[in-house]
């Protein structure tokens, strides 16, 4: 599956200092067609929603979440996703469920 457009929103803030996420909304049917407006509107306001909540935050190095990420996206980058997976396999590791004692 692609990425989101790298250009497709962007971030602001008010003087107040709340934040601002605007959407370039595209024509959807035509010659220049490019990508469904719901899809990038949804996107914006899953952004929004993040950035209002805890600002965005990468759970594993305490950096931000890039916008050209998915609004899913939970870590920074590649490195963290994967060093927090090899954090949580460790934890894991050699532990059987209580369920899983009886044979």
């Amino acid at each position: 599956m692609p990425g989101p457009a790298p250009f497709g929103i962007s971030y602001d803030e008010n003087p107040d200092g709340r934040p601002i996420v605007l959407a370039e909304v595209w024509p959807t049917s035509g010659f220049l067609a490019q990508g469904n407006r719901r899809h990038r509107l949804a996107r914006a306001k899953a952004v929004l929603h993040k950035l209002t909540r805890d600002g965005w935050t990468c759970p594993e190095c305490g950096g931000h979440v890039p916008m050209t990420r998915r609004a899913d996206a939970v870590y920074c980058r590649e490195a963290c996703r994967k060093r927090a997976k090899r954090k949580r396999q460790a934890l894991g590791a050699g532990v059987r469920p209580s369920w899983a004692l009886w044979p």
